[in-house]
């Protein structure tokens, strides 16, 4: 248990303090991508398309948890941003191979610049070996949800 900057004890569920600091975070996070016009949407395909490489558009819908009509959408907007390139699979012409674009790839490390400086902002009452614990904690448990992560009423991860 422990006190907050306003004197209010911290107590309960992890996953309850896990949740206020992730409301921050996303309102941090919103901020720091608003200037690029990007969603936070867009950002996780992004994401997603760096982490795995070019990916089948079901693949897409599958990891980011919206429906397939929603990521239509968002993969149009990034394509008309010149952030990603769709092309049809050779061997099965009916599919959408999503890959990242170099201009997609850019936009990305300057995001990733943005979005340490909001993990220095949230963790700074942290030292740097209990960040890298956190880290490697929230890593842990991140893999153990797997991509699988069943939204709330249709909305992404």
């Amino acid at each position: 248990m422990g006190v907050t900057s306003s004197g209010s004890r911290v107590q309960g569920a992890s996953s309850l303090l896990i949740a206020q600091l992730a409301r921050s975070t996303r309102r941090q996070m919103e901020q720091a991508i608003a200037p690029t016009g990007l969603r936070p949407t867009e950002l996780l395909v992004l994401q997603h398309l760096r982490e795995r490489g070019p990916s089948a558009q079901q693949t897409l819908t599958e990891l980011i948890g919206i429906d397939a009509t929603n990521l239509v959408a968002v993969l149009n907007s990034l394509e008309d941003g010149g952030l990603i390139d769709r092309r049809r699979d050779r061997a099965d012409r009916r599919r959408a191979i999503i890959a990242l674009s170099p201009p997609g790839e850019l936009l990305l490390a300057d995001l990733d610049r943005s979005l340490l400086r909001v993990d220095d902002q949230i963790l700074a009452p942290l030292t740097g070996a209990e960040r890298q614990t956190l880290h490697a904690l929230l890593t842990k448990a991140v893999k153990h949800i797997g991509p699988e992560c069943p939204p709330p009423s249709g909305q992404g991860c």
